[in-house]
């Protein structure tokens, strides 16, 4: 007698045919629909702009947006919502400026111009057997050479530093902060900065331009003839800078904006 659950080797891929219909042969899977990326509203910081974050997925660091992309707040960064995958070129302040409108490298200066109109305090850091330094010095712009001067007591560290490794970075910033709130609430809230990356030089008392610069740098402590005695000039070449102005959003400009010296 014959097995009564014994299949023919004619039936059996028939009947697979329609038990397993996704595989080889069969009917085509209807893929199912991805639940939409959930919108999460995370309020207002300091300036009062509301927040939605979207989960996205991974993207890379020079990765710019796309013209389908979901609307995001001024001012949010990608790795609010995505993962990033970042590399030692493309920094996530360098990302954060491709992916907002920049002003032309030009235009730029002419920003870093405006706020650096006289002598004006700078955090100055200087490297030296691979240990920083940071102090605090008055810098005076020269707007033709785009050089910065300033004016260091002779035998200082950082002195040393340069001579040694010229290669230096500075910041000069302003704006509110928490302190100036509680004692002002007029205050305007607002923060710029520039952060300038260059190679330092230093110039002491005999070098026939060390006159002119302390000239242009004008000493108000010291007669010239004093400052020969006691300071060396620093002269700094920036190479870059980075140019922040929470203002500039109101100009729909990215609020960090980068300047390269051209020549």
């Amino acid at each position: 007698m014959k097995n009564p659950y014994r299949l023919s080797k004619q039936l059996l891929p028939a009947l697979l045919i329609v038990i397993c219909p996704g595989m080889t042969g069969g009917a085509d899977k209807v893929p199912a629909e991805k639940p939409a990326p959930k919108a999460v509203s995370v309020g207002a910081g300091e300036m009062g702009v509301e927040a939605v974050i979207i989960e996205g997925g991974p993207i890379k660091a020079d990765q710019v947006v796309t013209p389908d992309h979901p609307p995001y707040g001024r001012g949010m960064v990608c790795v609010e919502c995505h993962q990033v995958t970042f590399d030692a070129v493309t920094t996530s302040t360098k990302q954060f400026m491709m992916n907002y409108p920049r002003l032309s490298n030009d235009e730029v200066w002419k920003k870093i111009e405006a706020f650096l109109p006289g002598r004006e305090r700078f955090v100055l850091t200087t490297v030296y057997n691979n240990e920083p330094t940071a102090t605090t010095v008055d810098m005076v712009l020269d707007r033709d050479e785009k050089c910065l001067y300033v004016l260091c007591e002779k035998g200082t560290e950082k002195l040393m530093h340069i001579r040694e490794n010229p290669r230096i970075c500075a910041v000069h910033y302003k704006g509110w902060t928490v302190a100036e709130a509680q004692q002002n609430k007029g205050a305007k809230q607002e923060w710029l900065s520039v952060q300038i990356r260059g190679n330092a030089q230093v110039i002491p008392p005999g070098d026939p331009q060390f006159e002119r610069l302390v000239e242009k740098y004008k000493p108000v402590r010291v007669t010239p003839q004093r400052a020969a005695l006691r300071f060396d000039v620093v002269r700094i070449r920036p190479t870059s800078a980075v140019y922040f102005d929470t203002n500039l959003s109101a100009e729909k400009y990215g609020i960090y904006q980068q300047w390269d010296r051209k020549n």
